[in-house]
């Protein structure tokens, strides 16, 4: 297959390829419906292969729990139906499939978690940080600047030392 052009496909669709690795627990937001139903399905799932990573025909392997059920998907690394992927951690893992993980329950399918808090629910498409709860903005008249005045005054107050 001739993947220069394949990637030229791409490239004119503007999609991009997602940096995924084995062993990341993800929040997959799909975009999916026909004609005007459309609608986003979350989906938190594991990492449990990548292959051709390095191809724009690459694919991973997701294994999640959705209502009670337990789905594997495989989807293409250049897919434009992503709305979003939410890296909620990485593990650390010493294999390129995690496919033992299938039959591991309990305390045998535990992974240790390399995750720093900066790196924590970064967005894979747009590689940016995505805020977990949205600030609400207060209007000026609603604000009393004598709560403010005083909150101030005790946090530069000397702590009180116990001897």
């Amino acid at each position: 297959m001739n993947f220069s052009r394949l990637q030229a496909v791409y490239n004119s669709f503007g999609m991009k390829k997602i940096q995924v690795k084995v062993g990341q627990l993800l929040e997959i937001h799909e975009t999916i419906g026909e004609g005007d139903n459309k609608r986003n399905w979350k989906f938190r799932c594991l990492v449990y292969a990548v292959k051709n990573p390095s191809h724009p025909n690459g694919t991973f392997l997701v294994r999640g729990v959705s209502s009670g059920v337990v789905i594997e998907k495989i989807y293409p690394l250049c897919f434009d139906k992503f709305a979003k992927i939410i890296l909620l951690d990485e593990f650390k893992v010493r294999r390129s499939k995690l496919y033992f993980l299938r039959t591991k329950v309990g305390k045998g399918a535990r992974l240790k978690s390399l995750m720093t808090s900066e790196r924590r629910n970064m967005d894979l498409l747009t590689l940016q940080i995505v805020p977990v709860v949205e600030e609400v903005q207060v209007p000026a008249e609603l604000v009393d600047e004598s709560v403010e005045s005083v909150t101030i005054e005790q946090a530069d107050a000397p702590e009180s030392t116990n001897e």
